[in-house]
């Protein structure tokens, strides 16, 4: 699985189902001899991904496109990190014993443990999918209170979010030392001399100054 924008500027890493990362021109090279698969989701015909009662258990079609979401490369029970090479496909909206259908809409990667742990008693797991909303298609779990005791939040894995939030992070750094890419390079990438004026520093103002110049205007 890897990100359109990387395989374009040929840089950054691909996943595997193993969880194993691989760099974007060594996964270029491996795909020129492999068979190849489009992950297709919203407004396209995905007639062999929605078997409703037809079928209990997912089918390698089913497995490769929750395996192609942004989630889907570990167990989605919150903080699990089990890969999807090692994962079972839950039946996250209703469980199949209960009419649960088998569509990839209600679909969820879940280990073995954490599957076997989902059921009515406390101390089990309640699930569900998410319908709407920046968390579309992921499943939420919920760990079972004791009687009387108030219920528990709902949980999301965030550890795959990781690594897009880090590169989000990174990104936001280096438009607050850099400003934001223009597209022109004629343009400066800060216009620090019309809001630095060091007539009236002091020390701690004139060196923090010569850091951020030092960082929007690198010698070469």
């Amino acid at each position: 699985k890897a990100d359109l924008n990387d395989l374009i500027r040929e840089a950054g890493f691909a996943t595997t189902a193993t969880g194993t990362l691989i760099p974007i021109p060594d996964l270029i090279d491996m795909a020129a001899d492999a068979q190849s698969w489009l992950a297709v989701f919203k407004d396209a015909t995905a007639v062999p991904l929605y078997f409703g009662r037809g079928k209990r258990l997912a089918t390698r079609e089913q497995r490769l496109v929750s395996f192609a979401r942004p989630d889907g490369e570990a167990c989605s029970t919150p903080d699990c990190d089990l890969s999807a090479a090692h994962v079972e496909m839950h039946h996250a909206q209703l469980d199949w014993g209960l009419g649960g259908l088998t569509d990839i809409t209600d679909l969820a990667p879940a280990c073995p443990k954490h599957n076997r742990m989902v059921g009515d008693q406390p101390g089990q797991y309640t699930t569900r999918m998410v319908r709407e909303g920046p968390d579309e298609g992921r499943c939420v779990w919920r760990l079972n209170a004791e009687p009387g005791a108030p219920p528990n939040p709902e949980r999301i894995n965030r550890r795959p979010d990781l690594p897009r939030r880090f590169a989000e992070h990174l990104e936001q750094v280096r438009t607050e030392i850099h400003g934001p890419t223009t597209a022109s390079g004629d343009q400066p990438r800060l216009h620090l001399r019309q809001i630095i004026d060091l007539r009236n520093a002091s020390d701690a103002e004139a060196t923090l100054a010569s850091i951020m110049l030092a960082a929007a205007y690198p010698r070469a």
